[in-house]
């Protein structure tokens, strides 16, 4: 899978969803993009590709040039996060 990661949260060569935990546990490991409108482009290894327009302001915060953003945040009941975990690979809760 190929997606846009916001330029202030590359820190590795990979994009991280955390898959334990979920609802008020819930967490972002690494930010998706929101360059083209609030949006992000994915594009899937089945050959599929969605844009997804990020709901919770959490998942999209302003970006700040020159300043990283803090990772592997608490972001309780946020649904982007509950999004990235249903569209993820990797063993669910």
């Amino acid at each position: 899978m190929f997606l846009d990661e916001r330029e202030d949260s590359i820190n590795d060569g990979f994009f991280v969803v955390n898959m334990n935990q979920t609802g008020a546990g819930a967490r972002v490991v690494d930010f998706p993009g929101s360059y083209h409108h609030g949006l992000a482009a994915f594009n899937f290894a089945d050959g599929h590709a969605e844009m997804k327009k990020w709901r919770d302001p959490r998942t999209h915060p302003p970006i700040v040039k020159g300043v990283n953003l803090d990772l592997d945040i608490a972001s309780a009941n946020n649904p982007d996060v509950a999004w990235l975990q249903e569209h993820a690979t990797g063993p669910k809760p």
